[in-house]
């Protein structure tokens, strides 16, 4: 599926967990603001190519797109040191301090500790006993007043500072992005690992030994029915012709009877005198009494190391 070798690798470095996720590095110089270092390393490829390279294979399935957080940045020079700060609505001043407040039905608004008169609440300004809240009062948890022009208000301004290029920014203003990394779906997995190593080193071996070798080939059966073959090898010598399929099953812990029995019947009907199958990580029981029976050759996760010795093994 991927000419270039060096997506398998990133790949690959993902199916062995030596990478358990592709993490984002923020970059203020870099047009999408965060770029994949180690993925740009194994891809010897510049930061954009990768950055478009990953999200294809996320697109085609193979990787999962994880938010890992948003950053504020600034709109002028794309910095995140940023310092939050408020200020009062009437002076601008950024001396304000938060308090509980209350006010009174007489209009006046204070803080609370102006109100307390021993064990009661009383009115500073019309010195009347305060009964009941949400009645004759209001309480309110978090308030503000500016110590230099001593107004009141529910919300200060909010502005942020670009600590780099000493920006003010309204919050409406800010510049948001969203992080992502990048993991392996484990339902990629074992396509992954069956597209890798053990189907080239099968079709390299079988045209080795004299066989045209079809990949992914549509046959018409004998029955007239049409079958799809992972790999259909043929060798000619005069008349007589000897075809070899090869099929290819993954599970997620054991590949179960039924790929066993589908794949003989397609061999069968395309009249296939030898059956192969690359079953990753292995045949359940059933599968292996199966695939006995039918004579056809299994090999399982660790006989693919020894896969050319042992291909015509009888």
């Amino acid at each position: 599926m991927f000419k270039d070798e060096r997506i398998w690798k990133l790949l690959e470095e993902l199916i062995e967990k030596r990478k358990e996720e592709l993490k984002p590095q923020f970059d203020p110089s870099f047009e999408k603001l965060y770029r994949y270092p180690e993925a740009e390393e194994i891809l010897e490829k510049p930061p954009l190519i990768t950055f478009y390279l990953i999200e294809d294979l996320a697109r085609l399935g193979y990787l999962k797109k994880i938010f890992k957080e948003k950053l504020f940045l600034c709109p002028v020079c794309n910095s995140n040191e940023l310092k939050y700060e408020t200020y009062c609505p009437k002076c601008h001043s950024a001396y304000i301090l938060k308090m509980k407040a209350i006010e009174h039905q007489c209009g006046y608004l204070g803080k609370l500790e102006t109100y307390q008169d021993g064990k009661i609440l009383r009115c500073p300004k019309c010195l009347q006993e305060l009964q009941i809240i949400g009645e004759d009062y209001k309480f309110y948890s978090a308030y503000y007043q500016c110590q230099d022009c001593e107004e009141y208000f529910k919300e200060p301004k909010e502005f942020w500072h670009c600590r780099k290029c000493g920006a003010i920014i309204e919050k409406e203003n800010l510049k948001e992005v969203s992080l992502f990394s990048y993991q392996l779906k484990e339902e990629g997995v074992s396509e992954l690992k069956l597209k890798t190593l053990p189907k080239e080193q099968i079709i390299n071996f079988l045209k080795s030994q004299g066989y045209e070798v079809e990949e992914s080939v549509k046959v018409n059966g004998r029955s007239g029915a049409e079958h799809e073959i992972d790999i259909l090898a043929t060798k000619k010598s005069g008349p007589l012709e000897h075809r070899i399929v090869v099929g290819f099953a993954t599970a997620k812990e054991e590949v179960p009877a039924e790929e066993v029995i589908k794949l003989y019947a397609k061999a069968y009907d395309v009249n296939a005198g030898d059956i192969i199958l690359v079953a990753l990580p292995k045949l359940s029981a059933d599968a292996l009494h199966f695939a006995k029976h039918y004579q056809i050759r299994v090999f399982e996760k660790e006989d693919l190391e020894r896969l050319e010795k042992a291909f015509f093994e009888k």
